[in-house]
């Protein structure tokens, strides 16, 4: 998924997505606080702010370095209250597993079929 994001120079909104959905993967402490770090920066310099200050508190709630911590509260405080400039494909309060072909989320209730080796979803 971050070898897809970082192949789309052009398209900001769809590199974004990717960054908001590998948040949702299952990684280790360490690289989680990467992983968000990095979707935070880049919602924060699209202006998604309300997406970015969500990633901060997700940032701050994983036990960061003080560098970490420090730019995560930065971007609480200059993003409280502000809202979304884009509309991206990507809802955190609603559980989603993503694609493991198109790289979409698939949100609960929706159908798809599982590998039976790899156990990836797609639709």
């Amino acid at each position: 998924m971050e070898l897809k994001r970082k192949e789309l120079k052009d398209n900001v909104n769809r590199q974004q997505e990717l960054a908001a959905y590998f948040t949702n993967c299952k990684l280790q402490r360490v690289h989680m606080r990467l992983v968000l770090s990095n979707a935070m920066a880049l919602c924060y310099k699209q202006k998604n702010f309300a997406t970015a200050e969500h990633f901060a508190r997700l940032l701050l709630e994983n036990s960061p370095n003080e560098v970490q911590a420090k730019k995560a509260r930065q971007v609480q405080q200059q993003c409280n209250g502000k809202q979304d400039s884009h509309e991206l494909n990507y809802d955190y309060r609603n559980p989603f597993v993503v694609c493991g072909s198109t790289y979409v989320p698939i949100y609960r209730g929706q159908k798809d079929i599982s590998c039976p080796y790899c156990g990836s979803r797609m639709l």
